[in-house]
């Protein structure tokens, strides 16, 4: 994940060109993939957890969300609930430090990856400890009404990501 001043740099001479020169090993790992995926999402909304600083971000662990719904009402109902309740009640799981929301602006996939659904919405949720889907705060924010109305309908898909290296 690489964040971008505006989408147009992933169209940019300067971006593209990041391509043409890849090493030996790199250009194995692509073959070896069988596809790939890019994906450019526009930057709709940050919420912070007012103890968080600039030095504890990145977090070590991401839980990253991507939504499909099927009616623009549903995606209406959908940023209601993110706005209204679900961002609140992320910030009191223990260790969450910062949900961000994306749209998704284009799309390119190739090889194996062709087929495979692209979802509308993402959400990355930063958290300092792994275990924050155990945490009762956690299980309260995750069974809502509102929530199972939303999921009902809802195209979903959830990873958990362990922060490697920071740069």
């Amino acid at each position: 994940m690489y964040e971008i001043e505006t989408p147009e740099v992933a169209k940019s001479e300067a971006y593209l060109a990041l391509q043409a020169p890849a090493s030996d090993r790199e250009a194995a790992i692509k073959e070896q993939l069988g596809g790939l995926s890019r994906r450019t999402y526009v930057h709709t909304g940050t919420y912070t957890h007012p103890d968080t600083t600039p030095e504890s971000l990145p977090c070590k662990f991401a839980l990253v969300v991507a939504l499909e719904m099927s009616t623009p009402e549903e995606e209406e109902d959908l940023n209601r609930w993110y706005n209204e309740e679900h961002m609140d009640q992320l910030s009191k799981i223990p260790g969450w430090k910062q949900g961000r929301r994306y749209e998704l602006k284009e799309f390119n996939q190739k090889g194996s990856m062709a087929d495979k659904p692209v979802f509308k919405y993402l959400a990355i949720h930063e958290f300092v400890e792994n275990n924050f889907m155990e945490s009762p705060e956690f299980k309260h924010a995750s069974s809502t009404e509102w929530r199972a109305r939303i999921m009902k309908n809802a195209g979903r898909k959830a990873r958990v990501f362990e922060l490697y290296e920071k740069f």
